[in-house]
């Protein structure tokens, strides 16, 4: 097929990059739509949101500085490098590894006038994303379409589970949401820094943990004596920065079996289980795995999934419980080495947590028009997902814009919901890309024309049904 555009390849550039591994955010802000001349890549992005007091409001000197408690569940037999209190596997109610990853569309066929009317309106800074769509259509999910009128939204590969890099952080943001609003959880207690950074593993998260920290300190939200930060804090952590140790914090303090059920609850059928991101990160590779090939320790966890499940919680109850194993980790990864970049990719591909781009447009959609069990639930999961809404540019083009991204090495991921403004229905857009070859990834995560891509679905009213046309035309 004929490129609709030649790459160009900031190969100077990307020789000075270091790759690590990330589950988080990219430095750039792919949210920040820019409405005056959206074609315009070279457009600059809005400026790091501030902490507005009605969101997030200051804290009080007498608040709480009682962090909420977290009791391991003892259900695994201990290892000789660790001997404390084990909290339950993950895969206590969903499945570890995925079965339906293959794609239903391999091949395209677009039709010349159906390429041409896209050609004639998609954003420039879109076109990478459209090509890679088109000439390797199985290596993406897409669902996009206005609520309420989904027989003629587009679609490819929407049914084929892939892996969710952090757009799977949306279960413990929901989950947390729930947890508050049923009194379970008090958002004004406290966490010390000091607690959050058991949850840290550097170099794995493109520095979004420290970034998060820096803000919060920028912006006076850091209680003094000992250093701590109010626990609704956390989530604002993990949704605008993607703090994986924030994500983990959460799904520690709420339990696995929680973060299960809640995918459950949210009806998302094609769900694998979430692990920590310490025990995905260790199970790659940890400094007590002496002479284990890296691949072949990964392709055992694959012939028994299970022995991953309780592998990837022991590996978190170690990291986060006992200070000797965190320090010997980190100066394992920080001295000797780190997975190398084939193994991040087919351990990511295999074993980080995979849902389909129909269920999680369908889980927007919930999100969008308040469908958890109660309207402070909702209210509360949205509070954090619209972040995107403090830049002008958002303000103008929505009403409403909620969020959320993901990166791993081959892998890019992002949803939206948004209420263009005059509407009263929402637009949701879910779009996956994996396999991407690791130069194209590398250079994705700061060009973002994937992001590109979806937000050109959600602004221009002419976007869905023209791609429509070009990926569906039978339907």
């Amino acid at each position: 097929m004929q490129a609709l555009i030649k790459p160009h390849w900031l190969t100077a550039v990307f020789l000075l990059l270091l790759l690590g591994l990330t589950a988080c955010e990219r430095p750039s802000d792919p949210a920040a739509i820019v409405a005056a001349n959206p074609a315009a890549a070279t457009t600059p992005l809005a400026p790091t949101p501030t902490l507005a007091s009605t969101h997030l409001p200051p804290p009080t000197p007498d608040a709480t500085a009682v962090s909420p408690a977290f009791t391991p569940t003892p259900t695994l037999t201990p290892t000789p490098f660790y001997t404390g209190p084990l909290s339950p596997p993950c895969g206590l109610s969903l499945p570890i590894l995925p079965e339906q990853a293959e794609a239903a569309v391999t091949e395209l066929s677009p039709d010349a006038a159906a390429l041409t009317a896209v050609e004639e309106i998609i954003w420039p800074s879109a076109r990478p994303a459209l090509q890679r769509l088109l000439d390797e259509p199985g290596t993406v999910g897409l669902a996009a379409y206005r609520v309420g009128d989904e027989a003629n939204g587009v679609y490819l590969n929407a049914d084929m589970q892939m892996p969710l890099a952090s757009v799977v952080k949306l279960l413990p943001l929901v989950a947390y949401a729930e947890a508050v609003a049923a009194g379970k959880l008090d958002p004004t207690s406290t966490v010390t820094l000091a607690e959050l950074e058991q949850y840290y593993l550097p170099g794995y998260d493109l520095g979004s943990h420290n970034r998060a920290v820096r803000e919060l300190r920028e912006k006076g939200r850091i209680l003094p004596d000992p250093e701590r930060i109010l626990l609704e804090d956390v989530p604002w952590m993990m949704v605008r920065h993607s703090s994986n140790a924030a994500a983990d914090y959460l799904q520690m303090l709420l339990g696995q079996a929680a973060i299960e059920a809640t995918a459950v609850s949210l009806g998302l059928t094609e769900q694998t289980a979430p692990c920590t991101w310490l025990g995905q990160f260790m199970a790659m590779a940890n400094h007590t795995r002496a002479g284990v090939d890296d691949r072949q320790a990964i392709e055992a966890y694959l012939a028994d999934p299970d022995s991953y499940g309780a592998d990837a919680a022991l590996l978190t109850d170690a990291f986060v419980q006992d200070e000797a194993f965190r320090q010997a980790e980190n100066e394992w990864h920080r001295d000797t080495r780190r997975p190398s970049v084939n193994t991040q990719r087919f351990f990511s591909h295999k074993l980080n947590a995979h849902g389909t781009a129909n269920e999680y447009a369908a889980l927007m959609a919930r999100l969008a028009q308040n469908g958890l069990s109660n309207g402070d639930s909702s209210f509360l999961a949205r509070r954090y997902l619209e972040w995107p809404m403090v830049f002008p540019d958002n303000q103008e083009l929505f009403s409403n814009l909620g969020y959320k991204n993901g990166s791993l090495p081959g892998i890019l991921t992002t949803v939206y919901y948004a209420y263009p403004q005059g509407e009263t229905t929402p637009v949701v857009v879910v779009l996956f890309y994996k396999e991407l070859p690791q130069r194209t990834y590398r250079q994705w995560r700061y060009g973002l024309p994937y992001d590109e891509l979806a937000r050109w679905l959600l602004v221009d009213p002419q976007a869905i049904p023209a791609l429509r046309q070009l990926v569906n035309p039978e339907n």
